[in-house]
């Protein structure tokens, strides 16, 4: 079934995902759940996936006939972020290997990821941190809204530009997980559901089975938890020697306009894409210097 990863990630209900982003896609996440959504037309690369040469001129054809030397890729990270792609959304299996093609491309000299996402799911997450990890060149993310899963996979790059000084917003570090219980509405109807562990599996489940019974002790201890100081952990890391720990709120999911963000620590400057393309540039050369 076209979207059954899709419907197996929403039902994990693990999301690092700014809260409008979340309430504004429920009615899709059910959807899709309750196989009421329709297959739609191809999505086009095109609009996801470009190359312009060093004066920034996209390339015709989406230069996927002749690129040459000092191109620079452009992958786009927009709206959901999810692990797998479906007619609907592109997921990270299908980006990722957008930038991994320009990174093994001799005539790319870097590439920008434009950002604009309230985050997604947990799991869409280590794809683009275990291809920041093991890429060879630049990586510079333009970004208007940056939040969560989208902060995570950014703060893996090799420098963060807000695309304006309006809308651009950094932020909202943190973890959360979402169910529906449905035992009472069964219940009515007098359907009665039997869930029965064997006496060696004590601890199967039991996080999500006291969640239902509204104690989220275990589930903030064993899931949630761990999760949200690897997310910080994370942002530490990358963002060492620039992020401004005392700031209240920087790590525990407020979200920032472009310029207390660049002040904190949470971006570097910003510029519009002939600026992120002169950043590819000068990040390439560094590089090729350091290499020499």
């Amino acid at each position: 079934m076209l979207f059954s990863k899709t419907a197996s990630e929403i039902r994990r209900g693990l999301w690092a995902i700014d809260p409008i982003t979340g309430l504004y896609n429920l009615k899709l996440a059910n959807d899709i759940l309750s196989g009421n959504v329709k297959s739609k037309e191809q999505k086009i690369q095109s609009a996801i996936r470009e190359v312009v040469n060093e004066d920034g001129i996209p390339l015709a054809n989406n230069g996927q006939e002749q690129i040459p030397a000092g191109s620079i890729g452009i992958v786009s990270i927009t709206g959901n972020m999810i692990k797998y792609g479906n007619y609907y959304c592109w997921g990270a299996d299908e980006l990722v290997s957008f930038a991994r093609s320009f990174d093994n491309n001799p005539n790319i000299t870097g590439q920008i990821w434009k950002i604009d996402s309230g985050g997604g799911s947990v799991g869409a997450v280590a794809p683009y941190l275990d291809f920041l990890k093991n890429k060879k060149k630049p990586v510079v993310a333009l970004c208007d809204f940056c939040a969560s899963a989208a902060k995570w996979v950014a703060s893996g790059t090799d420098y963060i530009m807000a695309e304006n000084d309006i809308s651009s917003a950094f932020g909202s570090i943190g973890v959360m997980a979402s169910f529906m219980s449905y035992i009472k509405y069964f219940e009515d109807l007098g359907i009665k559901e039997h869930t029965v562990y064997a006496d060696q599996s004590s601890d199967k489940n039991r996080d999500f089975e006291e969640a239902l019974q509204s104690n989220y002790k275990l589930l903030r201890e064993l899931t949630l938890n761990p999760l949200a100081k690897k997310f910080q952990d994370t942002i530490k890391k990358n963002r060492a020697g620039k992020l401004n720990e005392s700031i209240e709120g920087i790590l525990t999911g407020r979200m920032f306009y472009s310029e207390p963000a660049i002040e904190y620590g949470l971006a570097d400057s910003i510029g519009n894409l002939d600026a992120a393309i002169e950043k590819v540039k000068e990040l390439a050369s560094v590089q090729s210097f350091m290499n020499s």
